[in-house]
């Protein structure tokens, strides 16, 4: 995978576009059975602060920039309009999570079709769509295709496969997930809403039967935005089994906080942070939790400087 270069192209587009109003084009194409979906609205970040910041970071210190763009004619400064992520939710070891990652943007297919085959793709065609297909290994195969003009699509192949359908037929969306896309893509320049619990990633927040896990395993639903500017305003919103699950989550979220400041004087990092949760909104009503913060860009600068010389790409 790394040295095959159609399938970068799309994550580093991504990454130094910053985290978008809503691509309705890009969303009639999402799979069916769509659990989580975010956005990148890619012009508005490229033209904010923190993403011109961002892209002179990553043309300064990436020195595969140059080459992706030489080899591909894929420029993502210029050439990348947005950006939608999906996944049906977690997968397990015997079944791969499903994925996709859709783009809009200008794409030179011949000459990107041409490397990716050259450097061991193959191509097949479906519904009349080609789609470019690298074997990852152990039967797992990821593949790209530009099934409309100005679009290119990376996923694995069945769930590439339901994009090209999305051509013919729009799919239809979980209406729940649809009304929540609506409502917070509309004002935010990132934004992501996630109908899958927070038990998959209680594994990852501390020990079995730690506070931090117990809390995120009582997250049904979530959601959350960024909108750039001279200040970077972020929101979290998580509905939870109970009330009393939302505000053990709201006991976390405020303990993990306070953590933070402690460290203020002894981490250039947690100083940053912690003036930006020292004015934090945290809410909890009912099985609705409610968390805001807002920062500076020039501390969100300072905050990637802070962490190395690769801290802004990551």
């Amino acid at each position: 995978m790394r040295h095959f270069i159609v399938f970068p192209i799309l994550f580093v587009a991504g990454a130094f576009s910053a985290l978008a109003s809503v691509d309705s084009g890009l969303l009639s194409l999402v799979p069916a059975g769509a659990k989580i979906v975010g956005s990148v609205d890619v012009t508005k970040a490229r033209n904010s602060d923190f993403g011109q910041y961002l892209l002179n970071k990553v043309q300064n210190e990436d020195t595969h920039f140059q080459q992706m763009i030489d080899q591909t004619g894929f420029d993502p400064r210029r050439d990348l309009q947005s950006i939608l992520f999906v996944t049906g939710g977690p997968g397990t070891a015997g079944s791969p999570s499903s994925f996709a990652i859709l783009a809009r943007g200008n794409f030179d297919v011949d000459r990107i079709t041409a490397l990716a085959t050259g450097k061991g793709a193959t191509t097949q065609t479906y519904s009349g769509v080609t789609m470019i297909v690298h074997s990852a290994g152990k039967g797992q195969q990821t593949a790209v295709a530009f099934p409309e003009v100005g679009v290119a699509v990376m996923a694995d192949v069945t769930s590439l496969k339901q994009v090209i359908d999305g051509l013919t037929t729009p799919t239809v969306l979980d209406a729940g997930l649809t009304s929540k896309i609506n409502s917070i893509g509309s004002v935010n320049d990132a934004w992501f809403v996630s109908l899958v619990g927070g038990g998959f990633l209680a594994d990852h927040a501390g020990p079995n039967g730690a506070p931090q896990a117990k809390a995120l395993q009582g997250v049904v639903q979530s959601s959350g935005g960024v909108k750039l500017g001279a200040t970077i305003d972020t929101t979290f919103d998580a509905v939870a089994r109970s009330a009393q699950d939302a505000t053990s989550l709201s006991d976390v979220i405020r303990f993990m906080a306070s953590m933070v400041q402690m460290q203020r004087q002894n981490d250039p990092r947690a100083g940053i942070i912690a003036s930006a949760l020292d004015g934090m909104t945290l809410q909890s009503s009912g099985s609705n939790v409610h968390f805001a913060v807002s920062m500076p860009e020039k501390s969100l600068e300072q905050l990637a400087e802070a962490a190395g010389p690769h801290g802004a790409a990551h």
